[in-house]
């Protein structure tokens, strides 16, 4: 995701909008009732096609979805772990066989969503991405992946796969800084000295899904260590806050940190935090001080994220740092918000005592988020500022994919149970 860490060299110069679409006088914001389930899926329905439709491609090699190449791959990944959240939360199953279609394209030969047609672009954050749909269709017993026998096609086995690659990268790392996974995984990718915050948060909520499904003590052991040195290089600050990232870079050993703060990197650690509340709580209740400690930082991240990326007294999401005036969206940044609603809605789901807050966060932003979507004659099209209470003129394929995620976020309370594994097992 090279439009927004700035910390590192491998930087998107233009912020491009992919998609932009003027509305005719006839259009109407989506009508949503966001205690109303039927309302809320009948919105996410909408937007949720629109999306589909505006931006499916079976030609491209972007991830089945038209995306400015190559360096959006990743965030064909959130989308169809987007569609994924949408198929479990309303049992519309509209969009399994594409769906399907793409994880088989895009798994690679490792079964770990490491394809060789991306090996000269992809970084670890940019593989977790496609890994949280699996982690997902994992957690909610979603169909496995068809494949012909003998094949690797267990939710499970990749998730697994994926994060022991995750491993094996750290542990290469360890000379610098006293751990910490890199942007890149390739030593000749620019950036690939940054060690930033969506990359190691990632492997951390991988690791703590990994935990509190499997109960394996190994992946709670991992998420310790991960957690450990975010903060101790300070990525992630005493009071909840998520910085974007810092460097080994010609020797400086993590010594500084780039400050920006980005809606997708907290919401990476409060997943990652909200997953080990619950590996503890169902795994080992007896141990009362981790369970408190996980409390505690869940409540921290969705607390700060409460008081960072939502405006008008905590009511409506944006994105701090580039829905202020006269200021434009990236490709990349219009998506981040679909990551904080999709992880703050499961989050509520894992961590009882953020409940009511997240609840109130989510189903204020959804409004908010439906508002902004426009439909003219079964065109649908959705904004980047919530704020606005309308359509702003700026759609692409991030500004549909965070209304999706806010909007049916609000349903998390609703879905089928998340599952967990009787017996262990080992790995990483």
């Amino acid at each position: 995701m090279p439009s927004t860490k700035a910390g590192a060299v491998r930087i998107l110069v233009s912020c491009l909008l992919a998609h932009i679409t003027i509305i005719t006088p006839l259009a109407a914001a989506i009508d949503i009732n966001v205690d109303d389930k039927t309302s809320v899926k009948a919105a996410a329905s909408k937007i949720a096609k629109g999306l589909f439709t505006t931006y499916h491609n079976v030609a491209s090699t972007a991830g089945d979805f038209n995306q400015p190449e190559p360096w959006f791959w990743w965030l064909s990944g959130s989308g169809w772990t987007g569609l994924l959240d949408y198929m479990i939360y309303t049992g519309d199953r509209a969009y399994k066989a594409d769906l399907f279609a793409a994880y088989k394209e895009n798994i690679g030969p490792g079964n770990d969503f490491a394809p060789l047609e991306q090996k000269n672009w992809e970084a670890n954050d940019d593989q977790m991405y496609w890994l949280y749909g699996a982690l997902t269709a994992m957690e909610y017993g979603f169909d496995a992946l068809p494949c012909e026998k003998p094949c690797t096609n267990s939710w499970l086995a990749i998730s697994i796969n994926a994060v022991n690659a995750f491993a094996r990268r750290w542990r290469a790392d360890e000379s610098t800084c006293g751990g910490g996974l890199k942007w890149q995984y390739r030593p000749s990718e620019p950036g690939y000295t940054y060690k930033n915050a969506v990359t190691n948060g990632g492997f951390f909520q991988s690791t703590a899904r990994l935990a509190r499904f499997t109960g394996n003590e190994t992946y709670a052991v991992w998420a310790d260590i991960i957690y450990d040195w975010s903060e101790r290089v300070r990525l992630v600050t005493p009071d909840y806050h998520v910085v974007d990232g810092t460097s080994d870079h010609e020797g400086q050993n993590c010594s500084s940190v780039n400050r920006d703060e980005w809606s997708y990197n907290i919401a990476t650690y409060m997943h990652g935090a909200a997953n080990m509340y619950a590996y503890y709580a169902l795994r080992r209740p007896g141990d009362k001080q981790a369970l408190a400690k996980w409390k505690a930082r869940t409540e921290g991240f969705v607390a700060t994220a409460g008081k960072t990326f939502f405006s008008q007294g905590g009511a409506v999401m944006y994105e701090q740092k580039c829905e202020r005036a006269n200021m434009a969206c990236s490709t990349d940044q219009t998506s981040f918000k679909s990551s904080l609603g999709r992880w703050m809605g499961k989050t509520a789901v894992l961590v009882p005592s953020v409940r009511a807050t997240a609840s109130r966060l989510l189903k204020s932003s959804a409004r908010a988020a439906a508002g902004s979507c426009q439909d003219s004659s079964g065109k649908v099209v959705c904004g980047q500022r919530w704020t606005t209470g309308m359509f702003d003129g700026q759609a692409d394929f991030g500004t549909y994919l965070s209304a999706l995620e806010v909007v049916q976020s609000v349903l998390t309370v609703d879905a089928p149970p998340l599952l967990v594994q009787a017996k262990p097992r080992q790995g990483a």
